[in-house]
């Protein structure tokens, strides 16, 4: 019998990423070794290796997994309209790990770096490039430039709220980012495009 090699490893990624959470409530993630990981896992470092390239692999896609999981279960459109980024904080507010958010409190640049990229490829993931070949170039520079502009905005915005220890409510944050991301979402959403 062939075993499927994805879902041995799955269980293996699991053990991983959990053993990461858990070291980062009692240290900061940039201290955090992958001796110290594989250790908490109980698996063998080639193990680890098998599975990830490093520990920043682990963070990015446990964040690109979870955000995948909010915008399902927020809605399958495309588009991001308010009440859906109303609910995408609201779930980052109630699901977000309390070490994730300790790391982020006391000022990890390490967590941030890596919110902004796991962000980014969210925001990449549901606005893919859809440039007509008759005006590519131009086409491409602006849907780069809204996609990044759109991940540095959601950056920031996510980044101080939590900072701030969610002192404006979800609501208030889904209604702050539609807004200021309204050009953008205008330029990544366009047929035209």
């Amino acid at each position: 019998m062939i075993t499927n090699v994805s879902n041995r490893t799955q269980p293996s990624k699991e053990w991983i990423t959990l053993a990461l959470l858990q070291l980062m409530e009692k240290t900061q993630y940039s201290h955090i070794s992958i001796t110290e990981i594989t250790r908490k896992a109980g698996l063998a470092r080639q193990t680890f290796y098998r599975n990830y390239e490093d520990k920043d692999d682990i963070l990015y896609e446990y964040l690109c997994d979870q955000y995948a999981t909010y915008w399902r279960i927020i809605d399958e459109q495309n588009d991001l309209h308010e009440d859906m980024l109303v609910a995408f904080f609201d779930m980052w507010q109630q699901h977000t790990p309390p070490s994730l958010l300790e790391n982020i409190w006391n000022g990890d640049r390490k967590v941030r770096q890596i919110i902004f990229r796991s962000v980014d490829f969210s925001i990449q993931e549901r606005f893919p490039n859809r440039a007509n070949p008759e005006n590519a170039h131009h086409q491409e520079n602006l849907h780069y430039y809204a996609q990044r502009s759109m991940s540095s905005t959601f950056h920031v915005i996510l980044i101080e709220w939590t900072l701030r220890r969610f002192r404006e409510s979800c609501d208030e944050m889904g209604r702050l980012a539609y807004r200021l991301t309204s050009s953008m979402r205008d330029l990544l959403s366009s047929k035209s495009f």
